[in-house]
């Protein structure tokens, strides 16, 4: 105890050296807990299911030059796994989907929500129950079965008030009233930010549904049986997967089986991306740790005396470590409280700038694990920070040449001054590494931005409109889908402000991935696996106006491409260059076997009437990006879909904003039970496409500007530390002839011979650290030197600031006061 109150009254003597040191400590813990507590949230955190490793998300992956790492599950392929798998207590089919939603006596505006659509066995994978109510049963999950619906505990709330009355009362779903029976717990997140659940039932009949070679957006869930490992399922899964290749050539060829947790499906993209940052902020805290270990240093120069009349009297080399020990964890201790509070200042901002998409981003909080980790960096720090000041200053040949030296500016010895190098020289080298890894982010970041984009979407507004089938049935044919966008269009483009208007249910950067294969007409079959596959899109006439667009050659879909007239088609370049090399697409026509048209006229052929621009669907580098498929566009007025994206470009100097309000109007004249959702400028879309991207950027530039002021701060305090040792010495040059200059020159060499070696090792970490940024950057090498070399620019700037101050200080000393000094 005696020590502890000596540590604190020698922490208060000197409040400018324990400010400093705590704020610098404050600022690498903090940077840590804020760091850890996302990593914890997005990583570390279970699942909140029982068991929650034992679940695994299933999907298809097909191989070849048009294949893809994480496909939808065809319902029946589906069938066939569950049915011969024998690794899983069972599978579950999963998709999110929108749906319009209205109580069932008309008495509010429809909402449009999104929805869950699962098989009746999916909460009892999850091992969890309603928290009212019942789960579906395998009676509410089959063709002709009762309206029943699931409602999230959020909308149990929002709507009834959390009131058991709820059950048993009916809401209008796309038209369909149904029985609510039950309350989703909150915890339940998969398919994610889901209000309504709605089982398969009738879909189960649906003629395309039940083709093989349709993929309706589903994933499949399994929970492993205990015991069973993920490998092991793994290789029986890939033995169904061929089998049914063997049994079903023309649509299983190629196709296999992806299996991952839960978790890492949810958050995997993002592991790397974490785990950078929580080495960027490591290297923040060495550098701090550096830092107060110098301070320490120094400080221990002017206490040296003090500690060799404590020794002198008795006191053992173990009490006088503990001393500085002690005196650093209390100053860790203040840094890791002063931390707490910078973390939870900053998880705002993280929050802000994080993916809206991964809701764990959201969930981010200082939980008693972050706590846990916080003590643990304090701990580590102390023994950075303490260990060699307190071996050195209680080293006892030392203490015994202080007793005898009564200067208090003479020199601290070789051993001291080397470690407060070596402490500079990291410094130096990591500040280098932090500064060149936030030049790459910067650069990728800006590239991606500057990617062209094919269509021009500034002035452009969005917005989800999904008719349901119940009110606009797709075997009543298409007139009145066609009929309710045409109205709509029109009504729109009259509105004040508003220029062309379109709609498109496959828009540029709207989180929709729509592709499928085909085959060219008049030419040979392509082998099963083989086929050529382009992303679709079914659009309005206006669509390539809207977006800027110009037709290349051809012409646009017009007043003759409608229903009942021959199919016509738009292609991309990239499609006219890949399917038709040294030819002219035009006039040419193509078979869709899969997706396009209904069961009576798959085979009918489509003819390309106009090339257009290839455009960038998604953000740049990404897994949908990477594919770089071509486009083809079918004509809205022949392929009526009840599910668009309505797409407006506003006048010049026009809010697109102000037209949602009066675009809501006009839909309700034509269907007052009709709700949209997801509305967005197109510039807000493909910002928001950018969003890690930009988190990376953010941080590891704030990360890397603040290990360039502590290690500019880091190397003045040593220079002007070096200045005040030498005093004596620069007057007996100066009364032996030397020059300020001299002097300036001599000092400037020194820093510089120190920031040199920090700037040899941090460029080698720099490269280093640029191959491990890969995965995060985009169209920028890993052997980028621009950023290495700028990095080392700028860090050689404001070391020279850090070291000129110091030099100039040392020239203006005059010989007289200097040879009087002690």
């Amino acid at each position: 105890m005696s020590d502890l109150r000596f540590a604190l009254r020698q922490l208060f003597k000197k409040p400018a050296f324990t400010a400093i040191a705590v704020i610098t400590l404050a600022l690498g813990i903090g940077a840590n807990t804020a760091i850890f507590s996302v990593v914890n949230a997005v990583l570390l955190r279970p699942l909140p299911y029982p068991h929650s490793e034992e679940l695994i998300l299933l999907r298809e992956r097909l191989r070849g030059p048009s294949g893809f790492e994480s496909g939808s599950v065809s319902y029946m392929n589906y069938l066939d796994w569950r049915a011969t798998q024998r690794s899983f207590i069972d599978l579950a089919l999963a998709r999110a989907e929108g749906v319009n939603v209205s109580a069932a006596d008309a008495g509010s505006p429809p909402e449009h929500i999104r929805a869950a659509r699962i098989t009746a066995n999916y909460l009892s994978i999850l091992q969890v129950t309603p928290r009212i109510g019942r789960d579906f049963v395998e009676k509410d999950d089959v063709p002709g079965a009762g309206k029943v619906v699931l409602i999230s505990e959020r909308l149990w709330r929002n709507r009834f008030g959390a009131l058991p009355l709820a059950l048993g009362q009916r809401l209008n779903v796309d038209g369909v009233p149904r029985e609510i029976v039950g309350v989703v717990p909150e915890k339940v997140r998969f398919p994610r930010s889901c209000d309504i659940f709605v089982p398969l039932a009738d879909l189960r009949a649906d003629h395309d549904f039940l083709s093989r070679g349709n993929h309706e957006s589903f994933s499949c869930l399994g929970r492993l049986k205990p015991g069973v490992p993920l490998k092991q399922a793994i290789t029986e899964l890939d033995a169904i997967a061929a089998d049914l290749a063997r049994r079903f050539p023309d649509s299983n060829t190629g196709r296999q089986v992806s299996a991952k947790p839960l978790l890492e499906f949810s958050v995997g993209e993002y592991r790397q991306l974490l785990y950078l940052l929580l080495a960027a902020v490591g290297c923040v805290l060495l550098i701090a740790c550096a830092n107060v270990a110098n301070l320490q240093l120094a400080r221990g120069i002017a206490r040296r005396q003090e500690f060799a009349v404590r020794a002198a009297l008795g006191a053992s080399r173990w009490r006088l470590a503990r001393q500085v020990l002690l005196e650093t964890g209390i100053l860790a201790l203040l840094g890791g409280c002063c931390a707490t509070l910078i973390a939870l200042w900053s998880l705002d901002i993280i929050r802000t700038i994080s993916p809206a998409n991964t809701p764990r981003f959201q969930e981010t909080t200082i939980d008693p694990g972050v706590l846990l980790f916080t003590v643990g960096i304090g701990v580590v720090t102390t023994f950075l920070v303490g260990i060699w000041p307190a071996l050195r200053i209680s080293h006892n040949t030392s203490m015994m040449n202080d007793l005898h030296d009564n200067s208090v500016r003479g020199n601290d010895g070789a051993h001291q001054r080397r470690a407060r190098e070596i402490f500079v020289v990291m410094q130096v080298a990591l500040a280098v590494v932090l500064l060149a890894g936030a030049g790459l982010t910067l650069k990728s970041f800006w590239r991606s931005q500057q990617v062209p984009l094919g269509f021009d979407p500034r002035g452009v507004l969005t917005m989800t409109v999904a008719l349901p089938q119940s009110r606009y049935p797709a075997t009543a044919g298409p007139e009145k889908i066609v009929r309710f966008y045409d109205q709509l269009l029109e009504k729109v483009k009259q509105l004040p402000g508003a220029g062309p208007a379109a709609i498109c249910n496959n828009a540029p950067f709207d989180h929709e991935e729509w592709d499928s294969s085909f085959h060219i007409t008049g030419t040979p079959p392509d082998p099963p696996g083989q086929e050529p596959t382009s992303e679709m899109a079914i659009v309005s006439p206006d669509y390539f106006r809207v977006l800027g667009m110009p037709i290349l050659r051809g012409r646009n879909f017009g007043p003759e491409d409608v229903s009942g007239r021959p199919g016509t088609i738009v292609i991309d370049e990239l499609a006219a260059q890949k399917f038709f090399p040294g030819a002219d697409p035009i006039g040419r026509q193509i078979d869709d076997p899969v997706t396009i048209g209904d069961n009576n006229q798959k085979a009918a052929s489509l003819t390309i009437i106009g090339i257009v621009p290839h455009t960038r669907n998604n953000a740049p580098g990404d897994k949908v990006d990477i594919r770089n498929l071509p486009m083809m566009y079918f004509s809205a007025s022949q392929f009526a879909k009840g599910g668009q994206n309505l797409m407006v470009r506003t006048q010049a100097g026009y809010n697109p904003q102000a037209l949602v309000g009066l675009i809501k109007e006009q839909i309700a004249t034509l269907d007052p039970e009709q709700a949209v959702s997801e509305i967005a400028t197109m510039e807000e879309n493909i910002g928001e496409s950018l969003a890690s991207r930009r988190l990376t950027m953010t941080l590891l530039g704030v990360f890397a500007g603040l290990a360039l002021a502590l290690a500019s701060i880091g190397l003045y305090g040593v220079m002007a530390l070096i200045v005040t040792q030498r005093t004596r010495e620069l007057g007996i040059r100066f009364a032996l002839g030397a020059s300020r200059g001299d002097v300036l020159r001599l000092v400037l060499g020194q820093g510089a011979v120190l920031v040199g070696l920090g700037l040899a090792g941090g460029s080698l970490g720099g490269f280093i650290a640029s191959r491990a940024l890969r995965s995060v950057l985009y169209n920028v090498t890993s052997l980028d030197s621009a950023a290495v070399i700028g990095a080392m620019l700028a860090l050689s700037l404001v070391a020279f600031v850090a070291c000129f101050l110091p030099a100039r200080r040392a020239s203006l000393v005059e010989p007289i006061e200097a040879l009087r000094m002690e």
